[in-house]
């Protein structure tokens, strides 16, 4: 089983792109060190700042790491990070604390010593919805068109949450639902921006009110862009700007030749970071974000295009609360992704203003890096049983680098 399970994982790894990850670090505490933390995550963020490269804040991912390992850090702890997709890694010695974000803490938690506190962090829903919805639309995707795309974001099967102890969870209603099947304590964890946006673009909207974005990595289909961009050959009044690296995906990029490269009302711009002016000038001439994806956890790119005032036009799975600040995608199809397209394309420019600063309002209260770690902050200390250091409001917005070791 184990042997299956490792073979699985080296399937599914390979169908990623950019997947080669630097070897695994220590994160030295500066004061007195009350324990070790293993961390199964990516170093990629630490060989950088080894290397004197600025704290990359160009995917959630980078900074969400970076200020968990922060948090134990303050706490006292010495933490060991190794890529959460190696799976040959054996750490050396006791651990207090495992934080693990996929699958690593059935296979290392018995062999870190005694009492050790196993938290699940999940990047990913459940990798049973994940990988089922992924197949469902890369099915539906076949019959469509005749054609079949391998997928790129398939989860290998895990026991990990069997294995927690706590369940540290970052996701929407249908994100956490998807772990909610365990007596395991689950606490919801604020979704997390890099850069909070202190004022909306002031659109105008007679211009900009026919103008839609699509913004996604890697797994196009996964993603739903095989839907917006069918959607929106249907819909020839309509423009859509498509900001990912879609050409990555040779398969789909082939099959989506004539959407991609061919309409005149479909862009395909590539990939920009979304802090920057860049993509607040592009942004600043659509009305919307179109998001139909079979699974997310609290949809980063979405998060990025309501900080900016775009509507959210997204799926249930997609795991954002669009009510009164956008429209819902009823399910992953072509005809239910066109109708919500249209609905808001029909609306007035008051309407549509309206929308775009309910939905910046909305991101200003629920998402942002202080709201992220204030609540990640409060669970770590009630699940080790450790009072908040007193300097932690203070230091709060202070980036400060540790001390970081090659292992």
């Amino acid at each position: 089983m184990e042997r299956a399970r490792k073979l699985l994982g080296r399937i599914v790894r390979s169908n990623r792109p950019g997947n080669v990850e630097p070897g695994p670090v220590r994160l030295i505490p500066e004061g007195p060190r009350i324990g070790r933390v293993l961390m199964s995550y990516s170093t990629r963020v630490y060989h950088d700042l080894l290397a004197g490269r600025e704290l990359d804040r160009t995917h959630i991912s980078a900074w969400q790491n970076f200020h968990i390992a922060r948090i134990f850090l303050d706490l006292g702890f010495e933490i060991e990070v190794f890529h959460f997709e190696d799976h040959d890694f054996l750490p050396k010695g006791k651990f207090d604390v495992i934080v693990d974000i996929v699958s690593n803490l059935g296979r290392l938690g018995d062999s870190l010593g005694s009492g050790v506190i196993k938290i699940l962090f999940p990047m990913f829903a459940h990798w049973t919805v994940h990988n089922r919805n992924s197949y469902a639309r890369h099915r539906a995707l076949a019959e469509r068109r005749g054609v079949a795309i391998a997928p790129k974001r398939l989860l290998a099967p895990n026991d990990s949450v069997e294995c927690a102890d706590h369940i540290f969870c970052k996701g929407g209603h249908f994100g956490c639902s998807t772990y909610d099947y365990s007596d395991n304590p689950l606490t919801p964890i604020t979704q997390i921006h890099p850069h909070a946006i202190n004022e909306p673009i002031d659109r105008d909207f007679e211009v900009c009110g026919k103008n839609f974005i699509w913004i996604g990595g890697s797994s196009a289909v996964h993603k739903g862009l095989d839907l917006v961009l069918e959607a929106f050959a249907e819909l020839p009044n309509l423009n859509l700007t498509v900001l990912g690296r879609v050409t990555d995906e040779k398969r789909f990029a082939e099959v989506y030749r004539r959407e991609l490269f061919e309409l005149p009302n479909i862009n395909a711009s590539g990939w920009v970071d979304t802090l920057s002016q860049e993509f607040r000038n592009i942004v600043s001439n659509a009305a919307a974000i179109v998001a139909p994806s079979a699974t997310e956890m609290s949809c980063g790119s979405v998060i990025a295009g309501m900080m900016n005032g775009l509507i959210p036009i997204t799926t249930e799975t997609t795991d954002i609360e669009v009510a009164g600040i956008g429209r819902s995608i009823e399910t992953g199809t072509v005809p239910a992704v066109r109708n919500a397209i249209l609905e808001v394309a029909d609306m007035t420019p008051a309407e549509l203003r309206a929308l775009s600063h309910a939905s910046y309002d909305a991101s200003q209260k629920r998402y942002g890096g202080d709201k992220f770690i204030r609540s990640f902050r409060a669970a770590t200390c009630d699940a080790l049983g450790l009072s908040p250091p007193d300097n932690w409001l203070a230091a709060e917005n202070k980036l400060r680098i540790p001390e970081i070791e090659k292992i």
